[in-house]
C-alpha cells in the first residue's frame, strides 16, 4: 500500500486490510456534500457507512488518507476496481450542502499535490480521463460508470476549476511549475475558545453535535452574525460556530471571557428566545407507530412529533428522503428504518423495519435525541 507523505494517515480497518488490492491509473475527485474535515470524514467512513473514499480534503487544505492508493476504495463504482487489475483512486473534499462551492484556493493547492504525487509515485498520466477506463485524471460526474445511476458531483463551479485551474496546475507542476499557493485566511488574534458546557441538558460549544446546534447556527445568520462560515451550519459545533457566537456576545456588550463564543444561559435565551430541551422518544411509541401507521390511512399520524425525530434521524442518516419527515410511519420509514438495522448488522427477521432498544438507542446517539421505554 503507498501512503501520501501530504496526508494525516487515518486508517480505516477492515478495509484497508481487507479489500482487493488494485493498481492505480485514475484520480477521480469528488464533493461529499458536507463542509467536513478530513477527521470528520474519517469517521463518517468508519461509523455510518461500508462506503469509503482513499482522501478526504477539508475547506483549509488538510488531507486525511484513509485507504493505501494500492488497495480497492468503493467511491467509484465501476472504477473502484476493473477485470484487468486497476483501479481508481478519489478524494472527497468539503463542501455546502449541495455541492454547488467552488473549492478554495487551499483545497485546490492540496489537490494539485496529490495530482502530482500520483503521476509520479504511480505513473497516471497527465491527461484528463478520455473514456471512463482511460488512465488520467477526472471528476466523479465525468463518466457514467463512475457513479450508481448518475451524479451531480462536483458541482459546475468545481468543473470548471478543475478544467481551468486543478488539471493545468497538476500538469504545470509535475514539470517542475510552481504549485498555486492559497491567499491567506484571516484569523484572530486568539485561538477560539474549545470547551463545552451544558445548558438545560444539551452540550454547547466545539465538538457539540445535534439539531440544537443547527439551530443555533441559523439564529445566528438571521441575526446578523454569521460571517465566519463558508457553510452551514449544520449539526457540528466548529471554530466558526464559537468565533459567530463571540461576534453576538459583544453585541449584546459582553466582553473579555464572557465573549469568548461559548454560549451562557442568558445569551442562549435572547438568541433562540427560548432554551432547546433535549428531545426524547419513546421506544412504545414508535412500535407502536410501526405496527400502526402502515395500514392505516394515508398519513395517519401515530405519536407523529416523536416519529418525526426518528424521521430526521433516518433522513440525516441518508437513508430517507427528507419529503418524507411527515409524522407518519408508513412503509417508506420501515423500509429506511430496516436500512439502518441492516447498517448495525442485522439481517433477516431482525432488520424488519420494527425499532428495537438498541437500534433506536444508536441512532438517537447519532442524532440527538434519548430514547425512554
Amino acid at each position: 500500500m503507498a501512503w501520501y507523505p501530504g496526508a494525516e494517515r487515518m486508517e480505516l480497518q477492515p478495509e484497508s486490510d481487507g479489500q482487493p488490492a488494485i493498481v492505480p491509473t485514475q484520480l477521480i475527485l469528488h464533493s461529499i456534500a458536507a463542509p467536513w474535515s478530513p477527521r470528520r470524514i474519517y469517521e463518517y467512513w468508519r461509523d455510518s457507512t461500508n462506503l469509503e473514499s482513499h482522501f478526504g480534503l477539508g475547506y483549509d487544505g488538510s488531507l486525511g488518507q484513509y485507504i493505501g492508493t494500492q488497495t480497492r476504495a468503493d467511491a467509484n463504482m465501476h472504477a473502484n476496481l476493473r477485470p484487468d487489475g486497476t483501479g481508481a483512486v478519489s478524494c472527497e473534499s468539503a463542501s455546502n450542502l449541495q455541492h454547488t462551492d467552488p473549492w478554495t484556493d487551499a483545497q485546490i493547492a492540496t489537490l494539485v499535490r496529490l495530482g502530482v504525487w500520483l503521476h509520479r509515485q504511480h505513473g497516471l498520466p497527465l491527461r484528463i480521463c478520455r473514456t471512463w477506463d482511460d488512465p488520467g485524471y477526472g471528476y466523479h460526474r465525468l463518466f457514467p460508470q463512475w457513479s450508481d445511476g448518475g451524479t451531480a458531483c462536483p458541482g459546475d463551479a468545481r468543473v470548471r476549476q478543475f478544467q481551468e485551474v486543478v488539471f493545468p496546475g497538476i500538469v504545470s507542476a509535475a514539470a517542475g511549475g510552481k504549485v498555486p499557493s492559497p491567499r491567506p485566511v484571516p484569523t484572530p488574534q486568539a485561538d477560539p475558545a474549545r470547551y463545552q458546557v451544558s445548558i438545560g441538558g444539551l452540550q454547547y460549544g466545539y465538538g457539540a453535535h445535534g439539531p440544537h446546534v443547527r439551530e443555533v447556527g441559523e439564529a445566528l445568520v438571521a441575526s446578523g452574525h454569521g460571517s465566519h462560515y463558508t457553510s452551514g451550519p449544520d449539526e457540528d459545533w466548529r471554530d466558526p460556530d464559537t468565533l459567530n457566537y463571540a461576534d453576538y456576545q459583544r453585541s449584546l456588550g459582553y466582553s473579555g471571557a464572557a465573549a469568548d463564543g461559548v454560549p451562557g444561559e442568558e445569551s442562549l435565551r435572547r438568541l433562540l428566545g427560548h432554551l432547546p430541551a433535549p428531545r426524547t422518544v419513546s421506544l412504545a411509541h414508535v412500535r407502536a407507530a410501526a405496527r400502526t401507521d402502515p395500514g392505516a390511512e394515508q398519513g395517519h399520524l401515530t405519536y407523529g412529533d416523536e416519529v418525526r425525530i426518528v424521521e430526521q434521524a433516518l433522513a440525516d442518516e441518508g437513508l430517507l428522503d427528507p419529503v418524507r419527515v411527515d409524522g407518519s410511519l408508513g412503509t417508506t420509514t420501515l423500509a429506511a428504518y430496516a436500512g439502518f438495522q441492516r447498517r448495525l448488522g442485522y439481517e433477516g427477521a431482525d432488520a424488519d423495519g420494527i425499532p428495537g432498544q438498541r437500534s433506536l438507542t444508536e441512532l438517537g446517539n447519532r442524532h440527538g435525541f434519548t430514547v425512554t421505554d
